[in-house]
C-alpha cells in the first residue's frame, strides 16, 4: 500500500469515528424511569397539600364562627342570671320606713309595663305600703335561664323573702319561699325585668 493510500484510509476511519460519536439530540436515549415519574408525583402531592389547606381553612373558619356564637350566648346568659339575681331580689324587698326609696329601686330594675305600674303609684299607694309596717328582704337562692331570644330572656327564680314586723320588734322574722317566672328585656345595654309572675306552690 502506498503512502497516499494509507493516508486516505486513515482519513476515512477518522470521519467514521466522528460520525459515530456525534449523536443528534433528537436521537438521544429515553430518560431514566425515575425522571419520567418525578414530575407527576410531585404535582399530585402539591394538589393534595392544597386540598388539605383549603379543608383546614374551612374547618377553622367554621369552628371559629361556631365557637364565637357559643361564647356570646354563654356571656349573654351569664348577664341575664346576674341581672335576675339582683333585680328579682330588689322587687321582693321593701322597708316601710322609706317606701319611696323602695319604689325607686323597683323602677330602676324594671322596664316596660311593669316599670310604668310602679311609676304610676301615688301618695295614697305609698301610704298603704307604709301602713303595713313591714320590712322585707328578698334573696334569690336559685335561678335558671329558660330561653334567650335577641333582647328578651325568660327565667325562673326561687326566692326567699325574710319579713320583719316593724310594729313588733320582738317578733320572729317570717321566711317566705316563692318561685317566680320573669321576663327580662335588654334596655340601654342593661337587662331589666319587664314582667314578674309568682308561680303557684304545689302543697300536695
Amino acid at each position: 500500500m502506498s503512502t497516499k493510500d494509507a493516508l486516505a484510509e486513515r482519513e476515512d476511519v477518522g470521519e467514521q469515528s466522528m460520525t459515530d460519536d456525534a449523536v443528534p439530540p433528537d436521537e438521544a436515549g429515553p430518560p431514566a424511569p425515575g425522571a419520567q415519574k418525578r414530575e407527576p408525583w410531585v404535582l399530585g402531592w402539591v394538589l393534595v397539600a392544597l386540598g388539605l389547606v383549603v379543608a383546614l381553612s374551612g374547618s377553622v373558619a367554621w369552628w371559629t364562627a361556631a365557637h364565637s356564637e357559643d361564647l356570646q350566648l354563654a356571656r349573654t346568659r351569664d348577664a341575664v342570671l346576674i341581672a335576675t339575681t339582683s333585680d328579682v331580689a330588689t322587687l321582693n324587698s321593701l322597708d316601710y320606713r322609706d317606701v319611696q326609696a323602695g319604689l325607686d329601686g323597683w323602677k330602676a330594675v324594671t322596664t316596660g309595663t311593669l316599670h310604668d305600674q310602679f311609676a304610676g303609684l301615688d301618695a295614697k299607694d305609698r301610704e298603704l305600703l307604709a301602713d303595713q309596717r313591714k320590712i322585707s328582704k328578698g334573696r334569690v337562692v336559685e335561678a335558671a335561664v329558660l330561653d334567650v331570644d335577641g333582647a328578651t330572656a325568660e327565667v325562673i327564680a326561687s326566692v326567699e323573702t325574710t319579713v320583719r314586723d316593724g310594729a313588733d320588734v320582738d317578733a320572729e322574722p317570717v321566711v317566705k319561699r316563692n318561685r317566680f317566672t320573669a321576663t327580662l328585656q335588654r334596655s340601654g345595654g342593661t337587662w331589666k325585668v319587664s314582667d314578674l309572675q309568682q308561680l303557684a306552690v304545689d302543697v300536695s
